[in-house]
């Protein structure tokens, strides 16, 4: 009995305008997500990099100044 009322609830759901925008919604914000993810894959390592040449060279200055 369950499992009958559970498919009806998401049939309706799924026949709804609604339903249909929160699952376009959905969707949007899943591919921005797995978008942001891979920008930030494939920029970390080059910061990470610029980062710590711009450390060394503090450090570097900072000690050939003292």
């Amino acid at each position: 009995m369950q499992k009958i009322r559970t498919f009806r609830t998401l049939h309706s759901f799924w026949k709804n305008d609604a339903g249909l925008a929160t699952l376009e919604w959905i969707a949007l914000a899943s591919t921005v997500i797995v978008l942001g993810l891979g920008v930030i894959i494939l920029l970390q390592p080059k910061v990470t990099t610029a980062a710590s040449t711009v450390g060394f060279n503090l450090v570097s200055s900072v000690n050939s100044n003292s």
